[in-house]
């Protein structure tokens, strides 16, 4: 019987549970009030405290990354179903104008929100990778993210825990 590699270098199995768990922990999701204001791709404002009220779906992308444009159907599919209760901001991280995504994301069928952050980060969102997703409540406070490309169902799921651990902190 060959040991797992963990147990094999001397460490019990709660410390590799304590490694796993303070690696979870290592992208930061701070309860605190998040806030951004950025042109979308008609050139309107989009300041995130105006969805105060609702949960909101940040999701950070390039067009040059190719699990960014596979997931970005995948968000609409979750809009369309969701819209009424959550809202979703895309926010793309190239260095391009409104002029030169506009068709691109016409192309794709999205009519959420998409952002223009003109190739600058945006204050408080961490963006360790692209695609990265992030949940936002209703009081403006970021309590998840998702490094890596995201779907509907997944979206959906992850909502809905979210939502009833929000409700039995109450």
């Amino acid at each position: 019987l060959k040991m797992p590699a963990p147990i094999a270098y001397g460490l019990s199995r709660s410390s590799v549970y304590l490694v796993l768990a303070l690696l979870a922990l290592a992208y930061p999701v701070r309860a605190q009030g998040v806030n951004f204001t950025l042109l979308d791709i008609n050139d309107r404002s989009i300041q995130l405290a105006d969805f105060r009220g609702q949960w909101v779906i940040v999701n950070f992308w390039a067009s040059w990354c190719t699990p960014c444009l596979l997931e970005l159907p995948e968000l609409q599919a979750f809009y369309e179903v969701n819209s009424t209760s959550t809202a979703v901001i895309s926010v793309n991280l190239d260095d391009i104008t409104a002029s030169e995504i506009r068709p691109f994301v016409t192309q794709l069928g999205v009519t959420f929100p998409i952002a223009l952050s003109g190739g600058q980060s945006v204050p408080d969102f961490e963006v360790k990778g692209l695609p990265t997703t992030f949940f936002i409540s209703p009081t403006g406070q970021l309590v998840d993210a998702h490094l890596g490309a995201v779907n509907a169902a997944l979206l959906t799921k992850r909502l809905i825990t979210l939502k009833r651990t929000s409700e039995s902190a109450r």
